[in-house]
């Protein structure tokens, strides 16, 4: 990454960083174009892709160690990787909250019928037990419990939206297994990319089989989102799913750029050390995740409600904010310019 990218990146960091704090202190929920029938958007779909981003990153970490000769540089980039994504992906959550300051009452007054105070625990974990890697010699054990909550937490948010009666598209034992399969996907994903810009020898040198293991998770995410399509027709839900299907960024974006596209470059074999597929996966993960929070909410929670009430806040249709564009990629920015610029100064001192 030369320096200009790093400036850029830089630079479009702090301007969404500076929009988020003014949406977070100042201008709150007017900025945005939630509803009361789509109370989450584009930033709740970037946090469950970061997030499990983050649980897959550590997977690839624990799968480095088996198949090269164990503990290698590539572990420890994947638990960083893993680290990173997880902060961002806090990060859009925090945002999207309204109210991020008071997110620590969760601590110090938990509902443990919820999920979501069960992934929050998890998450501090999470970043304890990585913590516990690069400060402590138990290195293994730190590694496998981070697997372990990585697990954890990715279920509890599955287990969060496949459970919610009222949301007929998430409502299925099928959203915990694609939140596994997609979180695998992007985790491979974003350890090929930020390997590959850390240091290009990576890949080869730790004798990792990951544009294998890439494709054939993107194979098998592909596979249960069949599965819920099929499954999905025919039942209650059958018009969301032809909605989420049908809509551009699903079709588009993430069937065409993200799996249709990378699947051709890796089943060719494609440059092992060029960014293109996992790149092509990544975004088309993020339209993945976007569809499914937009069109989730796509279905009136009773019939009729919609016409029921006229208001600009009291509507179906959901499409980002400027604000809401500007701080996405702004974010997104600012992980890729700590991947180019954090990533590398860390590896080099734990070496060191």
């Amino acid at each position: 990454m030369n320096n200009m990218m790093k400036n850029t990146l830089l630079g479009c960091f702090v301007i969404g960083a500076l929009a988020a704090l003014g949406k977070v202190f100042f201008w709150g929920e007017s900025v945005t174009n939630y509803g009361a029938y789509t109370p989450w958007g584009l930033w709740v779909g970037l946090y469950i892709l970061l997030v499990g981003t983050a649980a897959g990153a550590a997977w690839v970490g624990i799968y480095t160690t088996w198949s090269g000769r164990g503990i290698n540089r590539l572990t420890m980039l994947s638990l960083l990787t893993a680290g990173l994504s997880l902060s961002f992906g806090l990060a859009f959550i925090g945002l999207d909250l309204g109210k991020p300051l008071k997110g620590i009452s969760i601590f110090l007054h938990p509902s443990f019928s919820s999920k979501l105070a069960w992934a929050s625990w998890l998450y501090t974990c999470f970043f304890g037990c990585l913590a516990g890697y690069f400060l402590t010699n138990a290195k293994k054990t730190f590694l496998y419990l981070c697997g372990l909550l990585a697990f954890a937490f990715l279920m509890a948010e599955g287990l969060f939206f496949g459970t919610m009666v009222s949301r007929q598209l998430w409502y299925s034992w099928l959203t915990p297994l694609s939140f596994i399969t997609s979180a695998l996907t992007a985790g491979v994903a974003l350890v090929t990319v930020v390997s590959t810009v850390v240091d290009k020898t990576l890949l080869l040198e730790e004798g990792t089989r990951l544009p294998q293991v890439l494709l054939y998770s993107l194979i098998a995410h592909v596979g249960v989102e069949l599965v819920h399509l099929v499954t999905g027709l025919g039942s209650a839900k059958g018009d969301l799913v032809r909605s989420l299907w049908m809509a551009w960024p699903f079709w588009g974006l993430f069937l065409l750029v993200g799996v249709a596209l990378p699947a051709v470059l890796l089943f060719k074999g494609y440059n092992r050390q060029s960014i293109l597929p996992a790149a092509f996966i990544l975004l088309g993960l993020a339209a993945y995740k976007y569809s499914f929070i937009r069109y989730g909410f796509s279905n009136e929670p009773l019939s009729g409600l919609a016409d029921a009430f006229q208001h600009s806040r009291l509507t179906l249709s959901y499409a980002p904010a400027l604000v809401e564009w500007v701080v996405a990629a702004g974010l997104i920015a600012g992980l890729l310019w700590s991947v180019g610029v954090i990533l590398p100064k860390l590896l080099a001192r734990i070496e060191a």
